[in-house]
This record gives structure tokens, C-alpha cells and sequence, in this order.
């Protein structure tokens, strides 16, 4: 289910989106209030990948936040390594109006819980 809509309730932007990581997959749009996002996720599974960050201002452009990288390296289990884990991180100054979480799947499968939310 790549690409679906995730809706909004003040500045939560879903309520636990869950989706499949046995194939690469984005999560999102998140639609962007203010220039802060926070996202937190937790997976199940053996799943084996990593995540990036992706902004928009038209929805139909992506592209890679850049020093995105370095949140999701900052935390030791902040990419999917073989097994079960959660991450929380955290982003200022985030371009666009949208952003979306993108999993490169490199081997295993396991489900994704996905919440965020955005602010000044």
C-alpha cells in the first residue's frame, strides 16, 4: 500500500499507520506544520533496510531532506537490522509542505508502525 493518504488531527499527523516491509515502501505524505517533524517507529519482524527522509512542495517531486542521514544514524537501532526494534527521531528546519519516510528493503519482512507529527 505505497503512497496512501495518512489523515490529520491538529498536528498528529496519523494514528499508528501499519504497512508490510517485505518490499520497499514509502509512508506518507505527512503533511508539514510549521518547519519541525517528529517521527516515531516501531517494527516487528526480521526486517533488514533502512529509512529516508523525503520532502515535497507540489506532491509530485520528491526529494531526500538533505542531513536527514544523520538523525537516522544518530541512534543506534534507528535503521531495521535483522530484527524487532522502535526509533524516534527528530528534525528541524524540514523543507516543503510533505514529507514521507522511505524504506529500502534489503532482505527479511516485518510490519511498520509509523506516527508523526510536525510544529514550530
Amino acid at each position: 500500500m505505497p503512497g496512501r493518504t495518512i489523515a490529520t488531527a491538529r498536528n498528529l499527523l496519523n494514528s499508528g499507520a501499519t504497512d508490510n516491509l517485505a518490499a520497499t515502501n514509502t509512508f506518507g505524505p505527512l503533511p508539514i506544520q510549521g518547519r519541525r517533524l517528529s517521527v516515531w517507529a516501531s517494527w516487528t519482524g526480521t526486517p533488514t533496510g533502512s529509512f529516508s527522509l523525503e520532502c515535497t512542495f507540489d506532491g509530485k517531486t520528491w526529494v531526500v531532506v538533505p542531513g536527514a542521514a544523520a538523525e537516522f544514524t544518530a541512534n543506534s537501532q534507528a535503521q531495521p537490522a535483522g530484527g524487532a526494534s522502535s526509533a524516534v527521531w527528530n528534525w528541524a528546519n524540514v523543507p516543503g509542505n510533505m514529507a514521507r519516510i522511505r524504506y529500502t528493503r534489503s532482505g527479511g519482512t516485518g510490519t511498520l508502525t509509523i506516527r508523526a507529527s510536525s510544529g514550530d
